[in-house]
């Protein structure tokens, strides 16, 4: 059985290097590409498709099993449980936000735009509100889903179970969190993502703060469930609940940028205490390790 664990760590190693070289190379390739097809959904579309196609050639190159990124849909308490975390994170920054008077609720504009849209020109704001709300968080949440899916194969699907094989999985979580972040450097330095008013190192520290939390929390799901579509489900809310939800019905003020969005402050502290519980919680998570040959190979 030890030598079987060293061999499945060695492995495990193996895999993670294979998919890092991969990563980058795929990363490179869209980013050669992007402005080729200039601004848009084919751009998002082909950046956030990269750690897939990395992890997809990873374990073409190191004989590892497709079914290992984890395809099961059940149960569906995880699936639940990932649509409501960032929710649950969320609301409480963004409340204290408005509460502190150091953003306004709600924006006029996002009333505006968000009527036309959703088809609600006449109606309460409480009401249109709670409509908005459910059409991105429930009815968007599919065109989220097939974006986040391109991350989540490469980062929950395939990173995180071998970082887990080789480092046990608290270790892995913070890991897979880093190199998360670590992707999406490029992107905030070029100011192609995050661009703001406020200092660079700042929205590189919060920033950083959030993606490692928030990994923990993901990778907590994935080991946990044993499956990848909840982490695909809370990454999918995430962007949708942040960006097209709190981020656009609060009105800026002069600090405003400062707290809210993926670069501000006012979520790391609620990230980071869900991540605590999900560390807390994570004893009885196992690596994975299989005794059967025949899951080495491609299948």
């Amino acid at each position: 059985m030890e030598e079987l664990q060293k061999d499945t760590t060695s492995g495990a190693k193996r895999r993670v290097a294979v998919f890092l070289i991969m990563l980058v190379g795929t990363t490179l390739g869209a980013n050669f590409l992007a402005p080729r097809l200039g601004a848009g959904p084919a751009v998002s579309f082909l950046v956030m498709w990269t750690p897939a196609i990395a992890a997809v050639l990873a374990s073409i190159f190191t004989r590892r099993s497709l079914r290992e990124i984890g395809w099961k849909p059940w149960p569906i308490k995880w699936l639940a449980l990932g649509w409501l975390l960032p929710i649950l994170i969320a609301f409480p920054a963004y409340a204290l936000v408005w509460l502190t008077g150091l953003g306004d609720v709600p924006n006029p504009l996002f009333l505006e735009r968000g009527r036309i849209t959703i088809g609600m020109p006449g109606g309460p704001n409480w009401l249109f509100i709670a409509a908005a709300f459910g059409f991105i968080t429930i009815v968007n949440l599919l065109p989220n889903v097939v974006l986040s899916l391109g991350e989540e194969l490469g980062w929950r699907g395939y990173l995180v179970p071998e970082l887990t094989k080789q480092f046990g999985f608290k270790r892995a979580a913070i890991f897979s969190g880093i190199i998360w972040g670590a992707w999406h450097l490029p992107g905030v330095l070029n100011g192609s993502y995050g661009a703001g008013s406020t200092p660079l190192a700042y929205r590189i520290a919060c920033f950083s703060g959030l993606v490692i939390a928030t990994g923990v929390i993901m990778a907590w799901l994935r080991m946990k469930s044993g499956s990848i579509w909840p982490a695909v489900i809370m990454h999918a809310t995430h962007n949708g609940v942040i960006q097209a939800f709190f981020d656009a019905i609060t009105k800026a003020k002069s600090l405003t940028s400062w707290f809210t969005g993926e670069f501000g402050i006012a979520l790391v502290p609620f990230a980071a205490l869900v991540a605590w519980y999900c560390w807390r919680h994570s004893d009885g998570i196992k690596s994975y390790v299989s005794v059967r040959p025949v899951d080495r190979k491609l299948r």
